[in-house]
Formats: structure tokens, sequence, C-alpha cells
């Protein structure tokens, strides 16, 4: 009777004291009862010793020596030789003294036991509430991978609540091109391995994907046998993101690096070049169509200097802007590709407007449309039409801000939904074989220093696929190019 569980014994020991020695009454009651039944009669304190014990559970350590001695006062007076009368003898005496002296033992033990069950439960409630509250997914599950318990770590995580998750196996967590990562896992756990740190993804409900690092341990039961596994795991996608940026940094610095070195390198071949098609352009023999292809080919080389002084970019702009036209800057970077553009049968349909000047670098627009020339050409390689066209506009997020827009667009092969997220990402090329990955970041980091924008619609449809990039220019001198 001593091992029987009350629930309710910790929330009666707390009420007010009149109430604790109610029951214990209403329990030696209960047990001279039960003590006039047939079985019971050679035995006088047996039910006793159970009223004080359950009063020793329920109601604390007072109220059983009160009941200890009410059972004994009851045993005596209705049970012990004469029967319903006071007995005294010294019989009487040592076994009422034997009984209290069990009764006192049982309630000592009674209560040594409450008080380990009430630390024990309370260490549980502790360590249920430091695992709902850690901002960590925990879970467990069965060797079977069938969830059994789900906190609110991983209800944030991956987005699905406890009721959703439990009973569910856990390849609900595991993207369909990560099939083998799971049994993987589950593997190991049945050898009795544990798994710890596997930086691993996991979709979540509403389908995204999310970088976790996870650690699962086996699960035994008291007597060792292995009965599942525990997992914890971390969103550790902050930190990939972080150490994606720090590897393009360090990237990037390399670029900059090879680039002021090449730069450099350069530079005195590029002005013995310089001197020679001065030297040519004073040549009397040559014609009016070689003094223009000579005015293209210094226009070019004016710009693959300017280049090599930006060092692909990384070198900051010092010149002053000056008025430029932007129709015809985008005309003269176009006629740069006049034979590639025959030699891939790429027909340039071109529509230019007049009035159509701004301030701004004229080297770094020239730059910037060169960049997209060369992108729509590569993804033509067998042919298409490239169209240009060049208006006066105004800022669709401020009308009150004028300006130029340039629009370049190709039938090319197009660029898939996934990557034109990604399109402007230092170092990322639709590409296989060519391309560094930087022309469009340059050309955008250009634009917005004028403070423009520019933009990208694409479609790989069969028979409607191509690119369309659209480029705002202001008409105004943007400060961040200023002198």
């Amino acid at each position: 009777m001593v091992a029987v569980k009350f629930p309710i014994a910790y929330r009666v020991s707390e009420r007010s004291w009149w109430l604790r020695y109610l029951i214990a009454t209403g329990f030696v009651l209960v047990a001279l009862i039960l003590n006039f039944l047939p079985p019971a009669q050679n035995l006088p304190f047996l039910f006793f010793f159970g009223a004080v014990a359950l009063t020793a559970r329920v109601c604390g350590f007072g109220p059983s020596i009160y009941s200890t001695a009410l059972s004994a006062i009851a045993a005596d007076y209705f049970f012990l030789h004469p029967g319903t009368h006071w007995g005294f003898s010294l019989i009487d005496i040592l076994r009422m003294l034997l009984f209290a002296s069990v009764c006192l033992l049982i309630a000592s033990l009674a209560q040594q036991r409450s008080k380990a069950q009430r630390a024990s439960e309370m260490n549980q409630a502790r360590l249920a509430a430091i695992v709902q509250s850690s901002d960590d997914a925990i879970l467990s599950k069965t060797l079977d991978g069938i969830i059994t318990s789900w906190n609110k770590g991983a209800e944030r995580l991956y987005g699905y609540t406890e009721a959703e998750a439990l009973g569910k196996h856990v390849s609900l967590l595991s993207p369909p091109e990560l099939p083998n990562d799971i049994p993987m896992i589950m593997s190991k756990l049945r050898s009795g391995d544990q798994v710890q740190h596997h930086e691993t993804t996991r979709i979540r409900k509403d389908g995204t994907r999310i970088e976790i690092s996870v650690s699962v341990s086996p699960v035994h039961d008291l007597a060792g046998n292995l009965i599942g596994a525990s997992t914890i795991a971390r969103d550790i996608t902050a930190r990939k993101v972080a150490e994606e940026t720090l590897r393009k940094t360090e990237k990037l610095a390399a670029t900059g690096r090879l680039a002021a070195s090449i730069a450099h390198e350069i530079n005195n071949p590029l002005e013995a070049v310089t001197n020679l098609l001065y030297l040519l352009r004073k040549n009397p023999s040559l014609d009016e169509k070689g003094r223009k292809h000579l005015s293209f080919a210094e226009q070019e080389l004016e710009r693959v200097a300017h280049i090599s002084k930006q060092t692909l970019g990384f070198y900051r702009q010092v010149s002053s802007p000056s008025r430029i036209d932007v129709a015809r800057t985008l005309e003269s970077a176009l006629s740069v590709y006049t034979h590639k553009l025959e030699g891939r049968n790429i027909r340039a349909e071109t529509k230019w407007e007049s009035g159509t000047e701004i301030q701004a670098l004229a080297g770094e627009i020239r730059q910037v449309f060169s960049n997209l020339i060369a992108n729509s050409i590569d993804a033509m390689p067998r042919g298409g039409t490239l169209t240009l066209k060049v208006s006066k506009s105004h800022d669709w997020g401020n009308g009150n801000r004028r300006g130029v827009r340039v629009v370049i667009a190709d039938t090319g092969s197009g660029i898939a939904p996934a990557q034109q997220s990604k399109l402007f990402e230092p170092f990322f090329t639709t590409k296989r074989d060519v391309g560094t990955g930087l022309g469009l970041w340059v050309s955008k980091s250009i634009v917005q220093k004028h403070e423009g924008f520019i933009q990208v619609r694409s479609s790989v449809r069969p028979g409607k696929s191509g690119t369309v990039f659209s480029v705002f220019l202001p008409e105004s001198k943007p400060a961040s190019v200023a002198a």
C-alpha cells in the first residue's frame, strides 16, 4: 500500500492544516471500518498501518503522527482485549508502543519517498521547461524514425506544430535531393554510435531550405536497450551566409590584387600603342574609312586604359563627370561588336531618341553598355535579334526625377528564374566556360554610383525565350560621381 502513487499528494499537502487533518481522520475511519471485516479480526493493526502510510504520503508528516495516535486509540478501544473498553495491560502497552514505532518508521519512509518523488518531478519539470524554451530544435524519435516529441524550437525552425509533427516520420524534414541522409544517421544510431555536429540541409513546412547542424544521440531504457534517438538541431543558415560572404570577400580581395598587378604591367604597352596610333593618324595616305576605324580604335584603347586603372571595378573613379549623349555612347559601344554580330548572324535593331544627354562618367557608362551587349551576344550563339533603345524617361518610383532609359533586349536562351536573383552577385555566372562573374556586378555598381538602377526580365519558354535589361540613368549630376 505504501507504493501507491497519488498525483494530488503535493497539492493536498499545500492546503490548509485543518483539511490535511480532516483527510487523515478520514483515512483512520476507513481503516477502522475495514478492520471489522472477519479476516482482519485477528490483525487489529493491519489497516491502520495503511492509514498512517497514506496520511504521510498525502498530508505530510504532522498529520501522520496524528493518524498514528488516532489509530492506536481506535485499535485499543475496539480490537484489543477485552474489546470496546480501554486496555492497559503490559502486553497491550507493548503492542501499542510497537505499533507506534512501526507507524513512525512508515511515516518517515513515506515522507522521504514523497520528497524524493517531488524533487524528481521538479527536476523533470525543470528539464522539460529547458527543452521547451530552448532556441534549438529538440526532438525524439523511435528507431523507425517516428517522431515522439517536438519542442517549441522545432516548431520555430521547421514550421510544423507539435500536433502536426508527432507520429510522422522524420523524413518529412529531408529534402528530395538528400534521400540517404536520414537513413545514414539512423544506421549509425542502431549501431550505437552518436552523430555530432553533422551539417546538412532540411526543408521547412513552407518548402524553404535551411542549413542546420544536427547532433543525434541514442536513447536507452533502464535495462540498457536502445529504444530511440534524441536530436538537437541548430539553424546555421546565417553562419553559412556569413562564411560565403567571407569567401567572396577574400576572392574579391585576391582579384583586386591581381587586377592591380595586371594594370601596372599593361600600362606601358598601352602607352606605346597609343603613341603608335597617334603617329598612324599623321599618315597622309590613310583614307577616310581608315581614319574612322582608327578613331574607334583610339576610343577603345582609351577605354582599355581606363578599365586597367579601375582594376576591374576596384579602383575608385577620381575623374570628373561630363555631359555625355547616352545614345551616342551606346552606339559607340555597339560598333565594337559589329563583326561579332555578323559572325553569329545576329540582327541589331536600334532606336535612338534625341536629347538623351546626362551628366556622367563616360568611360564607366560605356563599360556598362559593353558588358550588357556582350552578354546578349553570348546568349545567342545561333543567331537572333538584339534590340537597343534609348529614350527620355523618368524614375518610375519618383516621377519628378527625369533621366534616360536604355533597353537592351535579346532573343537568346533566357535566364532561369532561380538564377535571376543571383545575377548581380559577384562571381556568379551562367556561362560555363567563359566569364568571370564580375561583369553584371560591376555594371550594377556603376549604375548605382550614378544614382540609377538596372532591372532584368527574362523568359526560358520555348519560342518566347529572351532577356531584357533596362537601365535608368538620372539626368542631373549625381553627387556620388561629382569631382
